[in-house]
């Protein structure tokens, strides 16, 4: 029975909803406190990415939420490899507001993996950031994004078509090598409806299977994101942020 609410919960990502749009980030950072930018995925809901957000604050780091924005018609058009490039404009933001300091971490969901892996691995990505954790990516592609183009998302359907097994996209990436001695860490449950055992064999990953997890519940299961600041050997901070560093909505947005 709980399988089935997880699986119906995943689903309802097919359904128009409310997805943050906006970059959210914080207007400074601390150069001594980790950053980590979690790249949402396709029709990201705004819940789940607030709940790994707020335990990332709690814990005393400095996060930005990074939700592309899959509601405009030209990253439909253009695809992801369009977005990777959005994502390399606000890790030079970023790098330039902590001076080159602090360690960034990327975290990717769902689609939101396959940009942050596009970024690293064919645009250099890997000066800028020190680690990439990826949250059940479909990193050899998922047919589940057929039922994209019966819904309304065929508005989006060259990024569809690139989340396709069969999808140039897809072949390129697997293809690419991740620069050595990068940490990639890949976690991914057999529960998963959308990319179910979908290991990363790429160069040197680490790949973690966590049981009993949905697609969403990557983004809200305590143990995940305990298990993913144990895989990046991170200690909570558990220092108090200012206001300036809590990423609030009145921030103004990153550049594209």
């Amino acid at each position: 029975m709980k399988r089935a609410l997880s699986l119906f919960r995943d689903l309802l990502n097919f359904l128009p909803g409310s997805a943050p749009t906006q970059w959210e980030a914080p207007r400074s950072t601390n150069g001594s406190v980790p950053v980590f930018v979690i790249v949402a995925g396709f029709q990201a809901q705004e819940r789940p990415l607030s709940v790994i957000r707020k335990r990332f604050l709690k814990d005393g780091f400095n996060v930005v939420v990074i939700s592309m924005d899959w509601l405009s018609l030209s990253d439909g058009i253009i695809g992801l490899a369009h977005m990777a490039k959005r994502l390399s404009g606000v890790l030079l933001h970023l790098r330039k507001t902590t001076g080159m300091r602090s360690q960034v971490y990327l975290v990717g969901h769902s689609a939101g993996g396959l940009i942050a892996r596009y970024y690293v691995q064919l645009l250099g990505g890997s000066h800028y950031c020190d680690a990439l954790v990826t949250l059940g990516t479909p990193h050899h592609g998922t047919w589940i994004a057929l039922l994209g183009f019966f819904s309304h998302l065929i508005v989006k359907g060259r990024c569809l078509f690139q989340l396709l097994p069969i999808s140039p996209f897809i072949r390129r990436l697997n293809r690419a090598a991740f620069p050595s001695d990068f940490p990639v860490v890949s976690m991914f449950s057999r529960d998963d409806f959308f990319c179910s055992h979908d290991e990363l064999a790429a160069g040197r990953v680490d790949n973690v299977e966590l049981g009993r997890l949905s697609h969403s519940d990557f983004l809200l299961s305590k143990r995940a994101y305990r298990e993913l600041l144990r895989r990046l050997d991170i200690r909570p901070i558990n220092a108090a942020l200012s206001k300036d560093a809590l990423g609030a909505k009145e921030n103004p947005p990153l550049p594209a």
